[in-house]
């Protein structure tokens, strides 16, 4: 149920409101704009100043798990310089990314 939830982006408690606005693709090159509240329970997704402060290390080892994987698939084929250039081109593609799946994941984890 959790992992369900975490991949389609809905609420922790009813499984049926999104945390997010989704238009379009799920990689998106704009900042997410995330719902306050559940539509279908009315459950608050922030539920105080500084409740995403912890989703900054998720996000980090969402990162961290990416380039590990790039590096792992090209490093033996490819020049330094273009390995380093894929990697940070990697985490600026991914960024708004990592950010919503961080968001989500802690909800996720630490709903009540």
């Amino acid at each position: 149920m959790m992992v369900n939830g975490i991949i389609k982006g809905c609420c922790p408690k009813c499984g049926e409101g999104k945390i997010f606005e989704t238009k379009g693709s799920i990689i998106q090159f704009q900042v997410p704009k995330m719902n306050e509240y559940c539509s279908h329970c009315a459950y608050r997704f922030a539920r105080e100043s500084g409740y995403f402060v912890g989703a900054m290390y998720v996000s980090y080892g969402l990162a961290i798990l990416e380039m590990l994987m790039l590096f792992l698939i090209i490093f033996k084929f490819v020049s330094l310089t273009v390995l380093f250039i894929a990697l940070f081109g990697l985490l600026f593609l991914l960024m708004f990314f990592n950010f919503r799946m961080s968001r989500i994941i802690w909800i996720h984890i630490f709903h009540q």
